[in-house]
C-alpha cells in the first residue's frame, strides 16, 4: 500500500521528469505554434496514452519483453523520427496565409493524425518504460501490488504529465496569436519546423 510519504516523493519525481524538455515537449510546442491548441492537445494526448501503456507494461513486468524485442522498438523509433523530419520539412515549406480560428470538417481526421503522431513518438521512446520500471519498485512492493496502488500511480502520471504537456501547448498556442502577418507566420513555421527536426534528432539518437 502506498504511503503518504511515498506518494509525495513519487509526485515530486514525476513532476521533475515531466518539466524536463524532451522530444515530446518539443513536438507539442512545435505543433501548437504551427497549428494551434487543438492539434497540440491531440498530440499530447497521444503522448500521455503512450505513457499509460508503458506504465502498464512496466507494472506487469514486461520490461524484459521490451529489451528482448529491442530491434522492433529501434525500427519504431526511427519511424517516429522520420515522421517528425517529414513534418518539420513541411513546416519549412509553408506558404504564408491568413490564420483562421474557425473549424472545418477535417478536425476529426486531424485529431487522430496528431494523436497517432504522439503515440508513435512514445513507442520509439523505450526509455520511458524503463524509467517507470526503475521508478516504481522504489515506491511499490510488486509482491503486494494492488489495483488501488496502480490507479494512484496512473492518476498521478495522468495529472502531472498531462497537465505539464497541456501547459506547454497552451503557452505556445497563445504565443502564436501574436504572429498574424505573413512574415511573422513564415518565421513562426520555420521555428516550429526546426523544433520538430530537433525532436527527430532527440528521438533518433536515444540509445
Amino acid at each position: 500500500m502506498l504511503t503518504a510519504a511515498a506518494i509525495a516523493t513519487l509526485t515530486a519525481t514525476i513532476a521533475a521528469a515531466a518539466v524536463t524538455p524532451g522530444p515530446a515537449a518539443t513536438a507539442i510546442v512545435a505543433r501548437a505554434v504551427s497549428d494551434g491548441l487543438r492539434p497540440a492537445l491531440a498530440l499530447s494526448l497521444g503522448v500521455l496514452t503512450g505513457d499509460m501503456l508503458f506504465l502498464t507494461l512496466a507494472a506487469a513486468g514486461m520490461t524484459a519483453a521490451a529489451q528482448a524485442f529491442g530491434p522492433f522498438f529501434t525500427v519504431v523509433r526511427w519511424a517516429g523520427a522520420a515522421y517528425l523530419v517529414y513534418q518539420g520539412v513541411q513546416l519549412w515549406r509553408f506558404s504564408p496565409q491568413p490564420l483562421s480560428t474557425t473549424g472545418d470538417a477535417s478536425h476529426q481526421t486531424r485529431f487522430w493524425r496528431n494523436f497517432g503522431a504522439g503515440l508513435l513518438l512514445m513507442f520509439g521512446h523505450v526509455q520511458a518504460m524503463l524509467f517507470y520500471a526503475a521508478l516504481l519498485p522504489g515506491f511499490v512492493d510488486f509482491r503486494a501490488l494492488t489495483a488501488s496502488d496502480f490507479l494512484v500511480v496512473a492518476l498521478l502520471i495522468a495529472v502531472i504529465i498531462g497537465g505539464v504537456n497541456a501547459g506547454y501547448a497552451l503557452l505556445a498556442a497563445r504565443a502564436r496569436r501574436f504572429f498574424t502577418n505573413e512574415r511573422a507566420q513564415l518565421l513562426l513555421h520555420r521555428v516550429s519546423g526546426s523544433l520538430l527536426l530537433l525532436a527527430a534528432v532527440l528521438v533518433a539518437t536515444r540509445v
